[in-house]
Order: C-alpha cells, then sequence, then structure tokens
C-alpha cells in the first residue's frame, strides 16, 4: 500500500487478512471536491474481472465500486475515520474482506495529553454523560463515565488512602472468610478493561504508571487474577465492537484462568459457540444503534437458572445448576456486569453457581445461606479506585430497591418472589421483611 508522504490522512492495512492475493494494492489521498465531497481512488495489481471496493464511515456504506484494476468513487466528506474494504473469493469460495483505514490529520494528532494540557475537553469526547468513543477498525469505547475511565487509561497515577486500605483490609479477611466458611478457594478476579485488551485499537495512548498498574503492583502478593494475556491471545474474538463487555466467550477464557489457578479441571468448557448478532451497550448510544456478531454460548442459559430474585444489578441473586459438570462443589462470585456471563461460564465446570450482583462486597450473611465451597470476588478494572462493599447486605439492597418501585412494578416483583419454591425461600423471605 503506498500513500503521499506529506498527507492528510494516514492510510493503513487494518483487514481480517492481508491482501497478498490482490497482488500491489494503491490508494492515494482522499481528494476534497467543495466542502462536501471527498474523491477516494486507488489500484488493485491482481485485479482478475474486478474486485469489489466499499468505502465505510463508522458502520455507514457510503458508496460502492469495482476495481477494474482502478477504481474512483466520491463519498460524502466526513472527519474522523474512513475504511476502504475490498471482498476476495478464495478458491475454497469463502469470501475475505480487506481493509484499509484511512484517518483524518486531526484524529491522528489527537492526543489526550494535550487535552490534559490545556484543561479542556476532547472534541471527540462530549462534556457530559457516559458516551460512545470511537476506535479504530469500528471498535467502540466508553467516556465520560463516571469512573474517568479514559483517564484512568492515559494518566499515571496511584490508589488514594482510601482505596489502598479498603483493598487491603479485604484481603486481610480471605484467612479468616477461609476458615469460617470452610473455603476451598478464594480469589479475586480483575476484569480486563477492554482499552486495556484492544488498546491498538484504542484513540488513546496508555500511559506507564497508571492507577492500574500500582493496584496491582501493592497487591501482587494476593490471589488476584487478571486474565489480560489469556484474553489478549483471542481479543477481537474476547470483546464485541460495540460493547464494554467481554462477549461469552471472553468470559469462558476468564472462567478457563480462574479454573487453572485453583487447579481445577476445565475439561467442561464449551468448544463450540454460536454466532449471534448483538447491540451492545455501546452500540445503543448510537443513532441509529450499531450491532456486531459475537461468540455466545450454544446451550440455553435459562435452562440452567433455577432461581432469579428478579431484581436487576445491585441486590440481584441468581442460581445455575448443572447436573453434568464435572465440579461437585459450589461457586459464589460477588460481582459486577462482567460476572453475568462469567457466572453462565463457571456454570460449565461447577454443578451449582450462585451469582449476585456487589463488585468484589462480600456480604456474610449470604455466604453462610448459600454455603459455597469456592468463592470468586469479581470487579471490573474501571472500578478498583474505590472503596468495596464488604458486609454489606444483598438483601438490605434489594429491600430499597423494591420500596422505590412503581405500584405496578412492586406488584409485580412480590408476586415473582412470592412464587419461588420453596427450596429457595430463605433467598426470599429476606426481602418480603418490612415491605
Amino acid at each position: 500500500m503506498d500513500a503521499a508522504a506529506d498527507a492528510d490522512w494516514a492510510i493503513s492495512l487494518n483487514g481480517l487478512q492481508g491482501p497478498d492475493q490482490l497482488g500491489r494494492v494503491w490508494i492515494a489521498q482522499p481528494l476534497a471536491i467543495g466542502d462536501d465531497r471527498l474523491v477516494f481512488s486507488g489500484h488493485v495489481a491482481n485485479a482478475g474481472n474486478g474486485v469489489p471496493v466499499t468505502i465505510k464511515h463508522g458502520n455507514e456504506v457510503l458508496a460502492s465500486c469495482i476495481a477494474a484494476p482502478g477504481f474512483v468513487v466520491d463519498v460524502p466528506a466526513r472527519k474522523g475515520v474512513f475504511h476502504v474494504c475490498m471482498t476476495v473469493r478464495q478458491d475454497q469460495g469463502r469470501d475475505v474482506i480487506c481493509r484499509w483505514e484511512v484517518v483524518d490529520q486531526e484524529r491522528q494528532r489527537l492526543s489526550l495529553t494535550g487535552m490534559v494540557k490545556r484543561g479542556g475537553p476532547s472534541p471527540d469526547i462530549p462534556a457530559t454523560g457516559a458516551q460512545t468513543l470511537l476506535g479504530r477498525m469500528g471498535q467502540l469505547f466508553l467516556s465520560n463515565d463516571t469512573n474517568d475511565s479514559v483517564a484512568q487509561f492515559t494518566r499515571p497515577g496511584v490508589l488514594d488512602d482510601v482505596s489502598v486500605l479498603s483493598w487491603t483490609d479485604l484481603f486481610s479477611r480471605f484467612p479468616a472468610w477461609k476458615s469460617d466458611f470452610g473455603l476451598n478457594r478464594i480469589s479475586l478476579l480483575v476484569a480486563p478493561a477492554k482499552e486495556e485488551i484492544l488498546r491498538d485499537y484504542y484513540p488513546f495512548p496508555r500511559a506507564s504508571g497508571t492507577m492500574f498498574d500500582d493496584f496491582l503492583k501493592r497487591f501482587r502478593d494476593e490471589p488476584v487474577i487478571m486474565p489480560r494475556w489469556e484474553l489478549w491471545n483471542a481479543r477481537t474474538l474476547s470483546f464485541a465492537e460495540t460493547d464494554t463487555h467481554w462477549t461469552d466467550f471472553g468470559a469462558m477464557i476468564a472462567a478457563q484462568t480462574v479454573l487453572q489457578r485453583w487447579e481445577l479441571p476445565v475439561d467442561g468448557m464449551p468448544s463450540a459457540f454460536a454466532v449471534k448478532q448483538k447491540i451492545g451497550d455501546l452500540g445503543g448510544k448510537l443513532h441509529p444503534p450499531s450491532s456486531n456478531f459475537e461468540l455466545c454460548f450454544n446451550e440455553k442459559m435459562s435452562d440452567r437458572l433455577v432461581f432469579d430474585n428478579g431484581i436487576h444489578n445491585h441486590g440481584c441473586v441468581r442460581i445455575y445448576r448443572n447436573p453434568t459438570a464435572p465440579i461437585g462443589g459450589k461457586l459464589l462470585i460477588f460481582g459486577d456486569s462482567f460476572g453475568t456471563n462469567l457466572a453462565e461460564s463457571m456454570s460449565y465446570a461447577f454443578r451449582e453457581v450462585v451469582y449476585t450482583y456487589q463488585p468484589a462486597g462480600v456480604d456474610p450473611e449470604l455466604v453462610a445461606m448459600v454455603a459455597p465451597t469456592h468463592m470468586l470476588l469479581q470487579i471490573t478494572q474501571r472500578f478498583i479506585h474505590g472503596a468495596q462493599a464488604t458486609n454489606h447486605s444483598i438483601f438490605e439492597k434489594g429491600r430499597s430497591k423494591i420500596a422505590r418501585m412503581g405500584e405496578a412494578e412492586r406488584a409485580k416483583t412480590l408476586a415473582h418472589l412470592a412464587a419461588t419454591p420453596e427450596a429457595f425461600r430463605p433467598l426470599v423471605a429476606p426481602l418480603l421483611e418490612s415491605r
């Protein structure tokens, strides 16, 4: 691929596969026609009977043409990132998409370090509210969230004293919890941020000595599991383009990492996945919404879900049972939204998995009620700067949520709880107190 040395646009190959079968490909600098059109042109050495070319901006197709061997096509002028996509039919009859990324000079020079020094917002990051940040090759990332995840990734920093004391206290409790609750294993699993795994797709460079680096250094001798490199080996399959969370496939890799660290068998983990189209939490913020195809579990997890108290996020308790799983113990997970499909992944290994939404925050009352053999505290990378909800009651959070519901929703939730089978009544009774 050739491009002018004094380019206003940076052009680079970022396809699923190299363009060897196309021979030498030349893509010219886009040329402006007035203020509202851009002309893309190029030449394909081994064009054969013609190579289909598509010009995209984000997920929007702006134009299509045929390189035979050259092509010229004009599109609406836009800022940011374009993709020139060529479709190649291989001998086996399989289509391969080769993609070139065309990035304007403003986007190429964008530097969060400069933004911080100026003290003003980046033109790519709106002033208020959690937003979607466009990365390379259509990858979406989170920005302007309450945890300031962009700054966590791009600025050096250390944990504040409150966070250090909170984590130190949490880890100091592990031996007593293991003894008092009869646990075989207890560990903390940190779910890596998407930008940690797909850092070369992220529009800003990673800083050295970040707050997360400080966390890992301070607590390197504690039972912390961070599957950064395990996920890196299959990273474009482990994180969805339009979501902050790992895919079911990524959750399975994290689960395998925990099992291996605990010296437990991983042979029950799935080897085949379905491909499904989803609108992620980031894609849903776009107008129109953007979707992607990702690897999902083949099995219906609803068949394993034997209990769900019907409360979303904080206060949620779910139980999965899989009588064919190789490990006869019971796993209790205190986690966040990454823990949802992590729990489903663990149901391939453990015959019973209990998941509750309280990031790395242990509720001793629930532990005593569940009587697990293994306990996993899970938290997302961008949450590590805070203090864990240790000793906070899951049931108190549930009661508080029910009290704040509208009349119709509360009636529906209470009816759902009242219909709970007798075996799970101990998990329901605390939610019905003082209603």
